[in-house]
């Protein structure tokens, strides 16, 4: 039996997709370790578990190094090393622990989950996954490695389908555990059953309050319904659960709402560059509270925001916390606050969303050149598009719909079409222009500078997107764009309607049926056809 086996008999689970051994009351005072070690290997091995269970990891590394000094092939010894080692935040160490476990116990379906376990705290995914399938592999009803696996594949690896059925059959193995019931919420939300997700989360919190992970997707459940004044609290789970908020080691205190009048602030930045455009439309409601904001934005927004936001100091996210620590230092800042938590101070409920025409501004001499590039290209609707989005984490396939597709919009009379897709896009550019006749313009200055891609957006009457962080630029701009959505999309466009609070400017065209983007191209070319004529 592995120590994590043993302690489970012992201690209340811990946060959900914990990688360590959560903490609880000891078993028993451990055995003093030279009393131990006069009763041979097994003494010492047994009192290296009771150090470990009452968290004192020097005594416990000690009694199983002293027991691998007798039988160097004690494989429950080095696995449980490696969990001290693991604990302790020496991930190298911890794997070499429960390689050594495999080593001389090949058939050790615990030793290879653990090797996940380090593997995840060493940023080697190709491993977890591999070690956790070889764990399934030796125990088919492993429900923990399941669940974990399952979590791994739909979040981080981008096999949504996949890791679901991973996580099915964890909750098959075992319903009642917290961890896998918490994975499982993810999975409801995903799928469009985002008050069932809600729930089980709810129940979950009842008796394990801090489980950051079923606080998070809580939230994330919550802002989905638009029950905003719920979901923002629990939404600052964020800076715990697992995900891609990246703690921020700044000499300030945290933001709760206090008047900020005679008071200096520092918003930084955090997530994606959507994210912080969208919740960038928080900063007019802040900034006239404040004395003095320093802002801190991704690089490619930079300018824009100093344009937006003329009153606040902006500054680039590349300085990293060093850079910011001395500014706090030298500017006399006296708080900081995340700019996701902006919204649990001004967006409380859908009224709070104000009905703006447009919170970012491009340069208006750069507009101006883009529309005389844009009249050249001769009369008709200038529309620019974007078909391919986000990653493999984020299910990016499932969001980008292929340009061969688009026929049926791009075959509109009356539309001058532009390019503004992210990356490298001249072969499916040119693949258009010769197998289906249809020009569609690019320039790439304008794609290479997010200023200057503001700037044409500005000029431009309508962008036509998948998810991507164009689609939040343009609706921060006050620009119409229609956004082109998986059936099941992301909890910012809410669980149905054509409208997202966020950008008044913005329509959303839904799949009815997964997968099918016919519908969606179809109603957009019956729309443009209109509007064209219009």
């Amino acid at each position: 039996m592995s120590i994590r086996d043993w302690l489970q008999t012992l201690l209340p689970h811990g946060d959900a997709h914990s990688r360590n051994v959560p903490a609880g009351e000891p078993a028993s005072r451990p055995v003093a370790l030279d009393e131990a070690a006069r009763g041979g290997p097994r003494a010492t091995f047994e009192a290296g578990l009771a150090a470990y269970a009452s968290k004192d990891h020097a005594t416990a590394v000690e009694c199983f190094n002293r027991t691998l000094e007798e039988r160097h092939d004690d494989a429950d010894a080095h696995n449980n090393l490696g969990m001290c080692h693991l604990e302790l935040g020496r991930s190298e160490e911890a794997m070499d622990s429960f390689v050594l476990a495999t080593h001389f116990r090949p058939q050790f379906p615990q030793a290879c989950y653990n090797i996940a376990l380090a593997a995840d705290q060493l940023g080697d995914q190709g491993q977890v996954v591999a070690s956790l399938e070889r764990a399934i592999e030796l125990k088919p009803e492993f429900a923990a490695a399941h669940s974990m696996l399952g979590y791994v594949l739909s979040h981080e690896v981008g096999e949504f389908e996949r890791g679901v059925a991973h996580i099915r059959r964890a909750l098959e193995l075992d319903p009642s555990d917290p961890d896998v019931r918490c994975n499982y919420s993810a999975v409801l939300t995903q799928e469009g059953r985002a008050a069932e997700a809600l729930a089980i989360c709810s129940e979950l919190l009842a008796v394990y309050p801090a489980m950051h992970e079923a606080r998070l997707n809580r939230a994330l459940a919550g802002l989905k319904l638009g029950r905003f004044a719920e979901a923002w609290p629990d939404y600052e789970a964020r800076k715990l659960a697992r995900g891609n908020y990246v703690p921020r080691a700044l000499p300030l205190p945290e933001w709760q709402g206090e008047p900020l009048h005679n008071r200096k602030l520092l918003v930084y930045a955090e997530q994606g560059l959507g994210d912080q455009i969208m919740f960038a439309s928080c900063l007019p409601d802040l900034l006239p509270q404040v004395e003095t904001c320093v802002i801190e934005c991704a690089p490619q927004v930079v300018p824009i925001f100093r344009r937006s936001f003329p009153a606040a100091m902006i500054e680039s996210q590349e300085q990293g916390d060093a850079g910011l620590a001395r500014l706090a230092q030298s500017a006399g800042l006296d708080y900081q606050v995340a700019i996701g938590s902006l919204p649990g101070h001004f967006r409380r409920k859908r009224s709070d969303f104000p009905q703006h025409t447009g919170y970012l501004q491009a340069e208006p001499a750069r507009i101006e050149y883009w529309r005389h590039r844009l009249d050249a290209l001769g009369p008709g609707l200038k529309i620019g598009i974007s078909w391919s989005g986000g990653a493999r984490s984020t299910r990016g396939a499932s969001r980008s719909v292929r340009l061969a597709e688009w026929s049926p919009i791009l075959a509109q009379p009356g539309c001058r079409f532009v390019s503004l897709q992210y990356g490298h896009a001249g072969s499916e550019l040119q693949a258009s222009a010769q197998q289906q006749r249809f020009g569609i313009h690019e320039w790439r200055e304008a794609i290479e500078s997010y200023a200057e891609t503001a700037a044409l957006v500005a000029a431009l009457d309508l962008v036509i997107s998948v998810q991507t962080a164009l689609a939040h630029l343009t609706g921060a701009l006050g620009k119409p764009a229609w956004v082109m959505l998986r059936g099941i999309s992301e909890w910012r466009y809410l669980e149905h309607g054509e409208t997202m609070p966020w950008y008044p400017s913005v329509r959303l065209l839904r799949q009815q049926q997964p997968g099918d983007w016919q519908a969606v191209i179809a109603q957009i070319a019956r729309d443009l056809a209109l509007l064209a004529r219009r």
